[in-house]
């Protein structure tokens, strides 16, 4: 199986915050998940969305995937796309994170190649960043046990497993600003981004 080729945007949420559905933000009049996929193409030769709406896609730009354990949050995610993969590992990122950053994911693959990790997350201000980061197949079994026991949370995952943690200060030669884990939560969060970046 191929070590990198897999991707996944997580789009299933239920955006209770944001007051309607994050699949349909945008920015300068096209929505934030196809520049994604844009970005995503570039790196990576399938691409995965997590979605229960897969009439919002160009499917032959993408697979869309059910979580196999639904209203479970992002680990449920997580574990469709591990299920599903045509590779080893699999890039994670949601849909409401507008700032995917090609360089630094490059950067996390070089680290993980020919070894066995079973994610690679980035330590910023004394946690991890559980999103715009990696994870593998190998790490099943686990994510399984978790489920099982009706434990969700994608940290506690994370730090089960045998996960690569970027430190912050290496992190943040290739993200100064750290845009690359801002998630439009709100519609305050949206209205900021969208006047720093054209508009809707």
């Amino acid at each position: 199986m191929t070590e990198f080729k897999s991707a996944v945007i997580l789009a299933g949420g239920r955006s209770t915050r944001m007051g309607f559905d994050k699949q349909m933000l945008e920015v300068q009049g096209k929505p934030i998940v196809e520049h994604l996929i844009t970005l995503l193409c570039t790196r990576f030769e399938d691409i995965m969305v997590s979605s229960p709406t897969p009439t919002l896609y160009a499917l032959d730009q993408v697979r869309v995937i059910q979580d196999i354990h639904e209203n479970i949050g992002p680990l449920g995610g997580i574990h469709s796309a591990l299920a599903h993969a045509k590779s080893e590992a699999v890039f994670t990122i949601a849909c409401d994170m507008p700032f995917l950053d090609v360089p630094y994911i490059d950067y996390m693959m070089d680290q993980m190649k020919g070894r066995a990790y079973d994610a690679c997350v980035t330590s910023c201000g004394g946690h991890i960043e559980t999103f715009h980061a990696f994870y593998c197949r190998s790490a099943l079994p686990v994510l399984e046990a978790e489920l099982a026991q009706g434990r969700y949370s994608v940290n506690r995952f994370a730090c089960k497993i045998d996960t690569l943690i970027i430190p912050e200060e290496i992190a943040k030669q290739y993200l100064p600003d750290w845009r690359a884990f801002t998630n439009l939560n709100t519609p305050q969060d949206y209205e900021e981004f969208c006047r720093e970046h054209g508009g809707r």
